[in-house]
């Protein structure tokens, strides 16, 4: 269901990139809001003019991120961590895990590469990378069951395949981690702040997040998720001073770690991003994830209805419960994707080339309108 017109037009007031630019990216790069941009930018002019003075604020507002950020997972605050991006919370698990020579994880073969190269880097360990075969830009849960045996640890995927739009089976899958025993392991960018997320409902153990995407946040920030009952899992590959419980005791050297997933945040973090961060997940929030989902599906149902007519090729799986917030098509009239991206780019239409096709990722903030001038230009 379309979020009201009216509303859809505060949103698209909250957002200055779009006075030039019609943006269906949302899977490759969001702007920011209003809000977003002006806490950063209140921030900055803290630290300029009073230096550390109004650090008790900047803690402040890193608290309140966090306990947003856990909301929208479905978590306590005591399990969230901010990081950098997706694989520097993806790569703390793969350092992390206590993975030994001969054990396996099972991927598949259309994770974007922050989910692949963490685990590939453990093969230097002699740890086993089994990949699980895509069929037509699906990943069935058979093929990823069936790449499992007794020596399998690990099950890491994507919420939303990038190159395909594939919103994978999260209870299906989390049932069989649960069943053979292993780590559910999520890389969530693609979905975290479009599609309701419940890390507690679908067992998933680890999960991280860059919130440069459909949470609208600035790049450099990120959230990355541990449960509370596998923190002792996890060895601390990263460590610095505010890895212990008692960081500010400088002069005391006590490598006891912090009791929650604070321990990941090594030292100084982004308080900049992070506060930008919060405010856009705060935005997405307050909006509801859920009618957000609901609204950005309409819209990709909407742009099929017209391609369909028109006799184009649609590359998304777009089955019950296959649909995304990203939509991939064949050009019309056999053009390469990467031409059409150039030329749309070039009337400040932003979308993407990717999977053979291009790629639409409408957020919250589009309309049919967007649809209907997207398809113009084609």
């Amino acid at each position: 269901m379309l979020l009201p017109a009216q509303e859809s037009a505060v949103f698209r007031g909250m957002f200055p990139a779009l006075d030039e630019y019609l943006v269906l990216n949302a899977a490759g790069l969001s702007p920011i809001p209003v809000s977003c941009r002006d806490a950063m930018i209140r921030m900055v002019n803290g630290f300029a003019d009073h230096v550390y003075m109004k650090q008790d604020e900047g803690e402040k507002n890193i608290a309140e991120a966090r306990k947003t950020a856990a909301q929208m997972v479905g978590c306590s605050p005591e399990e969230i961590a901010f990081v950098k991006n997706t694989s520097h919370g993806l790569s703390l698990v793969a350092s992390g895990l206590r993975l030994a020579p001969g054990d396996e994880v099972v991927i598949n073969d259309i994770e974007f590469p922050s989910n692949v190269y963490p685990w590939l880097n453990l093969q230097r360990k002699g740890v086993a990378v089994r990949t699980a075969k895509s069929v037509n830009g699906r990943v069935p849960v058979d093929a990823i069951a069936a790449q499992i045996n007794p020596k399998t640890r690990v099950l890491a995927i994507s919420t939303v395949q990038y190159s395909t739009g594939y919103r994978v089976d999260l209870a299906a899958l989390g049932q069989l981690a649960r069943d053979r025993g292993l780590y559910f392991v999520v890389d969530a960018i693609q979905s975290l702040g479009v599609i309701p997320m419940d890390v507690k409902k679908y067992g998933i153990h680890f999960l991280s997040s860059g919130g440069f995407k459909w949470l609208c946040g600035p790049v450099g920030s990120g959230i990355f998720y541990c449960d509370r009952e596998k923190l002792n899992d996890l060895d601390i590959t990263l460590a610095g001073w505010n890895t212990v419980a008692n960081p500010l005791k400088y002069e005391v050297i006590d490598f006891t770690p912090k009791n929650n997933a604070q321990r990941f945040e090594e030292a100084s973090g982004n308080y900049i991003g992070i506060c930008g961060l919060g405010e856009s997940m705060r935005l997405l929030s307050r909006t509801g994830i859920g009618r957000i989902e609901a609204h950005v599906l309409a819209l990709n149902d909407y742009l099929e209805g017209k391609l369909n007519s028109r006799g184009v090729e649609i590359i998304s799986p777009r089955g019950e419960g296959e649909k995304s917030g990203i939509f991939i098509f064949k050009p019309p009239k056999g053009e390469a994707p990467e031409a059409i991206w150039k030329r749309l780019e070039d009337r400040k239409i932003l979308a993407a080339p990717r999977g053979g096709g291009l790629r639409v990722s409408p957020h919250f903030f589009n309309t049919t309108g967007d649809m209907d001038r997207l398809l113009e230009s084609l």
